[in-house]
């Protein structure tokens, strides 16, 4: 009645196109061309046909095609609605045909279409179809509406804000907790693992539906029927997994099929792994219930998770509790004890050079200029902690894996400097601890500018003496082949005079 209502008002409000298609229309044989965006419309006939073009503007927008009852009402509309791209040209294919199986299952008095942006260009046409099936043929009056959005539009606008939202970005309907469908048209009793749902009555059909958490993988669905008045025959429940395609289960789609009859009980195994989270809703998708009755029912219907599975979750949970606090509890012990260890060894070393320090940073401060960024750069250049490693001066040394200054471990990419006492450092650990102390912070090696000075001369003058003594050694290595050379060639004349003078 309220969409007879609404349709009406419609009409009377904007003054709409009307379009007959009746027997005398038909013998025609003409397919009418859409301009307007409304029409209402009073089809007689079995099969009306009509079509419209886009233009080159909306081929970034979505178009949609709705249809709305005025009569008959919702659940008695048998009809089938299609809209075919190029329906009479050799390059329309089964991609390029769209339906609306949610209104055609459940005979609803509001049924829509959308179709993409990107995927027609303006001299594609789209061909309407409006296939009453009906055997008992009455007048159909409808409401033909065909809009042009950036945004997808919501199927009926979710009803209300009672009954659902509507996300006007992805074009889906965010229903409340009583209400199911893509327009969220369908009142519903939620099923809960608390407490068994009795007393519920199916005059025709009921929509029910269970949310998941992030705990349930399975539960057993319990139905029966009660004791009553009612007479009741058969009743007959069908089972879904949301999807944003058909809405809610019937008998023409479904996942799993229960019939219950004569006061009987049944219960039914249902995997919930398929319900994932969705981020649009922010919610799992639900598991939908449809229970229809030919003659009054009186049942009741309850959800739980079998013994076995749930001790196993139980069991599994607390496992897994044990093993994380355990290893938490080693880590944290692990990180204590080496701390500690550290802490020692840095005060044995710091206690041990304490006095050696104070005189050396008295020293150093009245005898060497003042050291800077600059001057350590070219004393200590920063180097990878490997290319340290592989200099042949650490070859034979025991090598430091942890800085002395923070006693952190060195990773094998660190930028790290060295030391003329051969002792590696972070690059910042070492130029901070230097700027304050001009010492080395693990032997208290003087490391102000004059020290840095000579230890570099030092080092040089040293390589240049290795060198001299190198090339030292191999000239008296030539001087040494040089007279044996000789003797031998002495030695075979001597021979040979001997042969020829026997």
């Amino acid at each position: 009645m309220l969409f007879l209502i609404i349709f009406t008002l419609l009409i009377n409000v904007f003054a709409l196109v009307t379009l007959t298609i009746d027997e005398q229309f038909q013998e025609t044989e003409t397919v009418l061309k859409l301009i307007q965006s409304q029409y209402q419309v009073f089809q007689s006939v079995q099969n009306a046909t009509f079509y419209f073009q886009p233009f080159q503007i909306d081929q970034d927008k979505y178009l949609t095609v709705e249809l709305i009852f005025g009569f008959p009402h919702d659940g008695d509309v048998d009809i089938e609605f299609s809209i075919t791209k190029n329906k009479y040209d050799n390059i329309s294919s089964q991609l390029d045909i769209f339906y609306d199986l949610n209104g055609k299952y459940l005979m609803k008095s509001y049924q829509i279409i959308q179709i993409n942006p990107f995927t027609f260009d303006k001299n594609d046409k789209f061909y309407i179809d409006v296939n009453i099936r009906d055997t008992n043929l009455t007048d159909y009056q409808y409401l033909l509406k065909i809009t042009k959005t950036q945004n997808k539009i919501c199927p009926n606008y979710c009803g209300n804000s009672q009954s659902g939202l509507c996300d006007a970005e992805i074009g889906l309907c965010s229903c409340s907790s009583q209400f199911v469908d893509l327009d969220c048209s369908k009142k519903a009793y939620q099923i809960t693992l608390k407490e068994p749902l009795q007393n519920i009555i199916i005059q025709k059909q009921e929509y029910f539906y269970f949310e998941r958490d992030q705990l349930n993988s399975n539960i057993t669905l319990n139905f029966g029927l009660m004791n009553s008045q009612y007479q009741t025959s058969n009743v007959e429940i069908f089972i879904m997994y949301e999807n944003f395609e058909l809405g809610v289960p019937c008998e023409k789609y479904f996942n799993t099929y229960v019939s219950v009859n004569n006061q009987s009980s049944k219960s039914e195994l249902i995997d919930l792994a398929p319900l994932i989270y969705d981020q649009n809703l922010q919610r799992y998708q639900r598991l939908l219930i449809t229970i229809t009755a030919q003659q009054p029912a009186l049942i009741y219907l309850s959800a739980s998770i079998s013994t076995s599975d749930s001790n196993f979750d139980i069991d599994s949970s607390l496992i897994i509790v044990y093993v994380l606090v355990s290893i938490a509890i080693l880590l944290l012990l692990t990180w204590i004890i080496v701390i500690v260890i550290r802490y020692r060894r840095s005060s044995r070393i710091h206690d041990e050079a304490t006095n050696v320090s104070h005189i050396q940073n008295n020293n150093n401060r009245r005898n060497s200029s003042s050291l800077n960024a600059n001057i350590i750069d070219q004393y200590m250049p920063k180097l990878q902690y490997f290319q340290i490693l592989e200099f042949p001066d650490f070859q034979d040394l025991d090598i430091q894996e942890t800085c002395s200054v923070c006693l952190l471990e060195y990773q094998k990419t660190a930028i790290c400097r060295f030391t003329p006492c051969h002792h590696i450092f972070h690059a910042d650990c070492l130029e901070q601890w230097i700027m304050k102390h001009e010492n080395c912070p693990l032997c208290r090696t003087a490391l102000d500018y004059k020290t840095l000075k000579d230890l570099l001369n030092l080092n040089s003058l040293t390589a240049f003496k290795q060198h001299l003594q190198k090339n030292k050694i191999k000239k008296h290595n030539i001087v040494i082949q040089s007279h044996l050379f000789s003797n031998a060639q002495t030695e075979l004349r001597m021979i040979h005079n001997q042969l020829d003078h026997p």
